[in-house]
């Protein structure tokens, strides 16, 4: 990896294109590694962070228009570039693409538009209680040039990756799971097929020999697939429900669907079905993930707020028993909410509580559906207001839900 890198920016005049996590993370390696030709910083923001003294900055609103001036820029994951990528004389790459083309054959890659987080703990909770070296990084939170000093050979690579992380990157990872592809993120892709496209790059350069798991509902090209295919659901588990096998704090059908992923290739490593039974039971879900908060004046609270699409939030209503109320809304991002009002209109629920921008919209819609529904319909301007509303009419003995749909 050391070696590949050294030999990518040596000698050239190197951007390093937004300074987040990921971003300084690419900084202090190539600052170590000390090869560039130059090594400058683009950001929309100044950082407030200590660079060397010859270290140019650019900020401001302009701060992508010094692109061509460099060999190669590091485009760190989120920055939307405002010009066909194929437009620009400099080579843009990323950390993600650099590290696949050193490890991929090592590399058990997973994303989607939901449950990837899930999906990759679960995976390093169960490889790495079961003997198997693995490490986690990626999207989770773990820059992957910080890891590199932890791989060795033998090392497998459990690595979440998102839309922005794959969708410029020319290599796949040997073992790739595509989750699911739901509506999401149409505020930085200019359509639902370009947002896929992204989305697929984690199969597009696999080799015929390397492996795809894939969500049974997910639509794939005739031809567009080079590697052999497997179709999972929860049908595969050696168990029908959380509930038949006790003490396991995941809920809802969408996360049965999770654990398949991850039963089908910890089983590949020789996990026995009841070992990996065993290590479900004691893996603690992520926050803000149906996460259970509390009981207070005897309603449930639970939080679900990383739900940022219609799919997500439905199965989150579905996974929760006494579910009487549900808080949709946040920044509206132009997604397609009828689906969820006509299955609002046929759920149990006795209350919608409604909020910000995409709230607004959603409250609009159900305005066309009046007296065809018994659904207590309310509109808060932002999340305090509408915790108190919801305090106020979810009945003792039910739960209430965060989960926002946006």
């Amino acid at each position: 990896m050391i070696e590949l890198l050294s030999n990518i920016v040596k000698g050239k005049k190197v951007l390093i294109l937004g300074f987040g996590k990921e971003g300084q993370s690419t900084y202090k390696l190539l600052s170590r590694l000390n090869t560039c030709g130059r090594l400058d910083i683009s950001d929309i923001k100044r950082p407030q962070y200590r660079f060397g003294p010859d270290t140019e900055i650019y900020s401001g609103d302009t701060y992508m228009d010094c692109l061509d001036s460099y060999d190669i820029v590091f485009k760190s994951p989120g920055v939307i570039l405002p010009k066909d990528i194929h437009e620009y004389k400099c080579k843009i790459t990323s950390q993600t693409e650099v590290f696949l083309a050193a490890y991929n054959r090592q590399v058990i890659g997973i994303t989607g538009t939901k449950g990837k987080s899930t999906v990759s703990s679960l995976l390093y909770h169960v490889m790495s209680n079961s003997g198997v070296k693995c490490i986690l990084a990626g999207n989770i939170g773990t820059p992957v040039f910080d890891v590199i000093e932890n791989i060795d050979k033998d090392t497998v690579i459990v690595l979440e990756l998102s839309c922005h992380q794959l969708e410029y990157c020319n290599y796949s990872p040997a073992t790739a799971v595509l989750l699911n592809i739901y509506e999401d993120h149409l505020d930085h892709y200019r359509s639902f097929e370009d947002y896929k496209k992204a989305k697929k790059n984690i199969f597009l350069h696999q080799r015929p020999t390397d492996t795809l798991y894939c969500g049974d509902d997910v639509m794939l090209e005739n031809g567009e697939v080079a590697s052999r295919v497997f179709f999972i659901n929860s049908d595969i588990l050696p168990f029908k429900s959380f509930e038949s096998i006790g003490n396991v704090k995941l809920k809802g059908q969408h996360n049965l669907k999770n654990c398949a992923f991850v039963y089908i290739i910890s089983k590949n490593f020789g996990v026995s079905d009841e070992e990996f039974i065993s290590l479900l039971q004691t893996f603690r879900p992520l926050k803000h993930r149906l996460e259970y908060i509390g009981t207070k004046h005897g309603v449930e609270y639970f939080d679900d707020s990383i739900s940022t699409t219609v799919e997500s939030t439905i199965n989150a209503i579905k996974s929760i028993e006494n579910v009487e109320t549900v808080i949709l809304g946040g920044m509206d991002r132009g997604i397609d909410y009828n689906p969820l009002i006509k299955f609002l209109l046929k759920s149990k629920l006795k209350n919608i509580i409604l909020m910000y921008e995409s709230g607004k919209r959603i409250y609009e819609l159900f305005q066309n559906e009046a007296g065809s529904h018994n659904k207590k319909i309310i509109y808060c301007s932002d999340l305090q207001e509408a915790a108190i509303t919801a305090q106020n009419v979810t009945s003792k003995g039910s739960a209430c839900l965060l989960s926002p749909a946006s």
